[in-house]
């Protein structure tokens, strides 16, 4: 090859590299791949991963189409008797969130029997009946009566957990539905569990279930023995080793005092946390106290001593946060038990009302956070705690995102608690008494204080040594009625959607109570009256999509008519929320934008969940009926089994999108040899010059 044809064939591989660079790249013909990263295609958490975001980034199902979202399927749930044969309470249907895992649907009902179902066909293809001696468990076991609560069903190390049951770890093989191990007796031997009061004597009694926990290398965290409602039973979180057969107890951590009282039981952990002051965040804007700032007296004795045997934190009904890289569990408690009357219930009351972040090897408190100190109206902490990075003041930070029952929503920093923001709407901060005074929340009846700063005595201040010590209940020294106005504002699992940064939220009002304090009687009744069945707010709904690194509202959408309980998801660009008025809403994600209405026939009170059937299309599984929830309004709340539900995309859009495709892909070949005519031009312009160049040479 002589020295002009190398420079001929240099100069057009040149032209060719160049028209291939500035070959246009026409966006809206790429269809959207998922990487390897977000490639989920189950639901294997209550909350969807163990960050607890409720976020699906699938994109099948979208603002575009979700309008052609039609019914695919219908699986009636059994009624509860038909495998109850032992006298436990009967609790119809089910309330865990659906699971899909490779095409398979799972859920646990009230019962606590595991289904699994074809997701194409809605047929059965196991149930795990679970056979259990409840006779024997009540004569061997510190646990209460009642109905059955089982929340949830989570996949953990290839297995399917479904709540904690009388003291009961259950682990299911997902292919065949066989049980893999079953631990009984968790609560049998209880340390500082056993009261001697003149009114009672005996053990605190273990609240029936709570969420299934959470796992990281092979040690498996959950919680046993909440017990709110009066019953006193002394909460522990548990941590197992899975690598052995059966798996056996690594550690415990108890997060109240034992019954014969700790006098430095505040005192142990303080160098760890905070609390939330309301009073404060309104004068100063400060997010959070350190507890080594409060005076000592007024931590001393936390929970008196000795305890009450009417007092305990009470169970976790929300998913813990994993944070995978660092091996913590975030989880946040339930209420103190123990009200209306909290006489005997002194201090703050740690570890209640509480977000909690928990080293998972050894059990060891890293910090704790709590957002109600003394708590007098119920106001647990209990529901998905998400974990997540945010940008605050253009720094990265892990940060743990948790609503309250009081309707506030926390940002904390992951690492040490710090608070980082903290949004009330301004539908709580705005109502005003009928003597034109701000009031917030609680009314009160008499008026309770009437203090704005305070929102009427609703927010005890750790601070004061009166709110700490020698307050009985929320409107002492009165003996009338007063109310609690919302009680349950935030009843509900949260969404995050990791794509866009926007977390989805319910704010409910009109869910409310009346309460009076009275004398403490036997373990597990109520000292005084408490009932949701009087007057209450107009009940309405407001769906909430904030800027997660600040805070700030971007949206709303209203629901008249229903408050709320449940769980909302969110998806690329969709939010989708159940009601009790039985419609199941689908709103624009990013917008708040009403794109669709389903209407299911019952009050809709279980989070949905989203995930690709083995077909490999998206569908969305919902679940109805079940246990009645009357104060939250709506559609009547009855007892009936209800049903699993698979909504999916009508097969007219496949028709649509197919047609669609045909033409860009006409398009694109139009294209292609436009681009290439060009690319030869190019080469042509390019290289005649220079041969008639070499040429005169």
């Amino acid at each position: 090859m002589d020295k002009k044809t190398k420079i001929i064939f240099s100069i057009i591989f040149t032209a060719i590299l160049f028209q291939s660079i500035i070959n246009p790249v026409i966006e809206g013909h790429q269809l959207y791949v998922f990487s390897d990263e977000n490639n989920k295609d189950n639901w294997e958490q209550i909350n969807h991963n163990v960050r607890g975001t409720n976020y699906s980034p699938q994109n099948q199902i979208n603002s575009d189409n979700a309008h052609m979202l039609e019914l695919k399927w219908t699986f009636p749930i059994p009624p509860a008797p038909e495998f109850n044969e032992q006298g436990v309470s009967v609790t119809e249907g089910s309330m865990t969130p659906p699971l899909i895992i490779n095409g398979t649907v799972y859920f646990t009902s009230n019962m606590r029997d595991t289904y699994a179902i074809d997701s194409v066909t809605g047929n059965l293809k196991w149930v795990n009946v679970w056979d259990f001696d409840w006779q024997e468990a009540y004569r061997r076991l510190p646990i209460t009566g009642g109905a059955l609560h089982v929340h949830g069903l989570n996949l953990i190390d290839g297995k399917l957990f479904p709540s904690t049951v009388a003291c009961s770890i259950l682990a299911i093989n997902p292919e065949d539905g066989e049980v893999d191990f079953e631990l009984n007796d968790t609560c049998r031997d209880i340390e500082g569990n056993e009261y001697n009061w003149d009114s009672y004597t005996g053990p605190g009694l273990c609240g029936l279930s709570s969420h299934p926990g959470i796992e990281y290398e092979n040690i498996y965290v959950t919680q046993i023995c909440g017990a709110d409602s009066n019953w006193g039973g002394r909460a522990f979180i548990d941590g197992y080793d899975l690598n052995a057969n059966p798996p056996e107890r690594l550690w415990r951590t108890f997060l109240s005092p034992p019954s014969e009282g700790d006098p430095e039981w505040a005192l142990r952990e303080c160098d760890k946390g905070w609390f939330f002051s309301y009073p404060e965040w309104k004068e100063s804007g400060r997010m959070g106290i350190p507890c080594n700032e409060v005076p000592r007296e007024n931590l001393i004795n936390d929970w008196g001593v000795p305890k009450h045997y009417n007092s305990a934190v009470g169970l976790l009904w929300g998913q813990m946060a994993l944070d995978q890289e660092n091996g913590i569990v975030y989880f946040g408690t339930g209420n103190q038990g123990g009200w209306v009357n909290n006489t005997y219930a002194i201090g703050p009351n740690l570890f209640a009302s509480s977000i909690v972040a928990m080293n998972v090897t050894n059990g060891e408190m890293i910090w704790w956070y709590q957002t109600v100190p003394r708590d007098m109206v119920q106001a647990d902490a209990a529901w998905n705690t998400v974990l997540t990075e945010l940008n605050i003041n253009g720094e990265k930070r892990k940060a743990i995102i948790k609503y309250s029952v009081t309707g506030l929503l926390w940002a904390l920093d992951a690492a040490t608690g710090e608070p980082l923001w903290i949004y009330e709407s301004h539908l709580l901060e705005s109502r005003v008494g009928e003597d034109g005074i701000p009031r917030g929340r609680t009314s009160g009846h008499p008026c309770i204080g009437c203090d704005p700063r305070t929102q009427d005595g609703y927010w005890n201040d750790v601070m004061s040594h009166y709110d700490m010590k020698e307050k009985k209940w929320l409107n002492y020294p009165s003996k009338d009625w007063f109310y609690i106005i919302p009680l349950r504002a935030g009843e509900a699992d949260i969404a995050y959607n990791e794509k866009e940064n926007i977390i989805i939220l319910p704010l409910s009002l009109g869910w409310d109570a009346s309460a009076k304090a009275g004398n403490h009687k036997g373990i597990g009744v109520p000292p005084g009256e408490y009932n949701l069945n009087y007057p209450k707010q107009k009940q309405n709904t407001t769906i909430l999509g904030l800027d997660a690194d600040t805070g700030e509202e971007i949206w709303s959408y209203f629901i008249d008519g229903v408050a709320y309980r449940g769980g909302i998801i969110a998806t690329e660009d969709l939010a989708i929320i159940p009601a009790a008025d039985g419609n199941l809403y689908i709103l624009n994600g990013l917008t708040g934008e009403l794109l669709h209405k389903i209407f299911l026939n019952t009050p809709l009170t279980t989070q949905p969940t989203i995930g690709r059937n083995s077909d490999g299309e998206f569908q969305i599984y919902v679940i109805n009926g079940g246990r009645g929830r009357q104060e939250v309004g709506g559609l009547v709340h009855n007892q009936i089994p209800g049903s699993v539900i698979a909504l999916g995309l009508s097969e007219k859009i496949g028709n649509i999108v197919e047609e669609e495709v045909e033409e860009e892909v006409e398009e694109m070949e139009s294209e292609i040899i436009s681009s290439t005519f060009l690319g030869i031009i190019i080469i042509i312009m390019v290289t005649i010059p220079v041969i008639l160049l070499l040429r005169r040479r």
